[in-house]
């Protein structure tokens, strides 16, 4: 939906460069090191997640407008450490690092709540990297909680309303 592409140097910048080089910039963030990224499907902004560096705060969901030079914040969440979100971006799935609760979660956009889906139990949380079907119908995500890497998935359509192929346009 663009001609930029979007990288990171490490946890510390997300930067914006047009596919033919020209203006390399550097995006305005929140304060902390930067988690994942990556553009919305109308390709208007970017989400993020925002790691504190006082580990006593929660992470955070933030997005980007790239034309506006403008980031806000989406939601607190409860440790995520990956995340994706539906075509829309009202519904995030995350997969929570805390050691004590190794969860999937959902987060409504509209009403900032998480809902725990399942344990993840992964030995790496962030290898979980929990995403969306495309009719946000089901989660997949990753875990060697049963000694290898496996992928695994979850019914979520009477949590989630479903997005035809047709809404997109």
């Amino acid at each position: 939906m663009r001609a930029q592409i979007l990288y990171r140097r490490a946890d510390q910048a997300l930067w914006l460069v047009n596919s033919d080089g020209q203006q390399n910039r550097t995006l305005k963030i929140a304060e902390g090191r930067v988690g994942p990224a990556a553009w919305a499907p109308d390709g208007k902004t970017v989400l993020y997640l925002s790691f504190s560096d006082d580990r006593a705060q929660l992470n955070a969901i933030r997005e980007i407008t790239p034309d506006l030079n403008t980031d806000k914040l989406v939601s607190k969440t409860s440790q995520f450490v990956q995340f994706s979100f539906n075509r829309d971006t009202s519904v995030f799935v995350g997969a929570s690092r805390n050691t004590g609760s190794p969860t999937i979660l959902l987060l409504l956009r509209v009403t900032h709540r998480e809902m725990t889906l399942c344990e993840h139990k992964a030995s790496n949380p962030e290898m979980v990297n929990p995403i969306f079907s495309p009719d946000a119908q089901r989660i997949y995500f990753q875990s060697d909680r049963h000694g290898k890497a496996a992928i695994y998935d979850m019914h979520i359509e009477k949590m989630v309303e479903k997005i035809d192929d047709d809404s997109q346009n």
